[in-house]
């Protein structure tokens, strides 16, 4: 837990128990949770958080470049504490989304002149190998 305290306050962010406990897990974890995933994770352990807490939470990890959040247009976000350049692929069969190591291709020379870019994500789609071996 000091090392999780150590880590935001590197950045910029108080440590309190909450934050602590949403950052924590959020690190541990490589699932991508939503919102509601790591509320119901930590919910037995710290009854006293709410969902506002872990979104907020969520925010200011986000604000501080210390989570990235992926949208994979099913309504609702997850997010993933690891901010190194990788991707992400969601199996369209049980839903899960794993970690590509490979960072996504520079796109600087595919944007308008005087154009900055700032970031880019690669999101891909297709089963996984469990769902591939099901069908």
């Amino acid at each position: 837990m000091q090392e999780t305290a150590s880590i935001l306050k590197q950045h910029g962010v108080r440590p309190s128990l909450q934050r602590v406990c949403v950052y924590r897990y959020l690190r541990n974890v490589k699932t991508h949770p939503t919102v509601d995933e790591i509320y119901s994770a930590l919910l037995p352990e710290y009854p006293s958080l709410s969902r506002t807490t872990v979104y907020n939470t969520l925010e200011l990890l986000l604000a501080n470049d210390l989570a990235i959040s992926l949208d994979f247009g099913d309504g609702f976000l997850r997010y993933d504490a690891d901010c190194t350049p990788h991707s992400h692929f969601k199996c369209k069969g049980c839903g899960k989304v794993f970690d590509v190591m490979l960072p996504p291709p520079d796109c600087t020379q595919m944007i308008p002149a005087g154009f900055t870019l700032t970031g880019t994500f690669l999101y891909m789609f297709g089963l996984c190998d469990k769902c591939s071996t099901n069908n």
